[in-house]
């Protein structure tokens, strides 16, 4: 009866050591997802968006955001956050904080990417190359702690004639590898619609 116990222990440890070692290892692994597995979305008769299909709409992840998409499973994020571009410059002005040696996107890129690092205690910042069609652009790559909870972020930031745009695209630090590449198509697909 006992050495029938123990054998089921050491199966039932057994199988659950195999669980953990695969779900492990389909966290490492590259999410193999091209561009034209993506779906394309249209934001406010003003920029269009693509994302995978798994990927839906949740109205709650922030309040500023006219786009916001995620899939709660795979723990991958997406939002955009477009603002007036003369009020950005303006109330920048206004506080005394716009650096006119800088381009608009450059005021407003180290801004946000500074927030951002405040919040998420993060010291490590990597820009990244980041060109739209046609668009002035910057693109960063941040990690840090929010919540108790190690994540990793990819913001792009596109400036236009009328509005200044940041997407962010986020996962937990483990699997930020697997889902860089998807981010980076998401991103990468943002058109202006005029």
């Amino acid at each position: 009866m006992k050495k029938g116990l123990l054998i089921i222990l050491m199966i039932c440890l057994s199988l659950s050591s195999c669980k953990k070692i695969i779900d492990s290892a389909a966290s490492l692994s590259k999410e193999d997802i091209t561009a034209k597995d993506l779906v394309e979305v249209s934001v406010n008769d003003d920029y269009l968006i693509s994302i995978p299909d798994y990927m839906k709409e949740m109205p709650s992840l922030n309040d500023d955001a006219s786009f916001q998409y995620a899939n709660i499973y795979k723990e991958t994020y997406t939002i955009v956050i477009d603002e007036d571009k003369q009020e950005f410059i303006d109330a920048f002005k206004e506080i005394g904080i716009y650096n006119d040696s800088l381009s608009v996107i450059e005021n407003y890129s180290e801004y946000q990417v500074k927030s951002f690092q405040e919040s998420l205690n993060s010291d490590e910042v990597k820009e990244l190359d980041f060109k739209l069609k046609n668009l002035i652009t910057k693109q960063f790559e941040l990690n840090g702690i929010i919540d108790g909870i190690n994540g990793n972020y990819l913001i792009g930031f596109v400036e236009s004639d009328a509005k200044m745009y940041m997407l962010m695209s986020w996962t937990v630090d483990d699997r930020y590898k697997k889902y860089k590449n998807t981010f980076q198509l998401i991103q990468n697909s943002f058109k202006l619609k005029n």
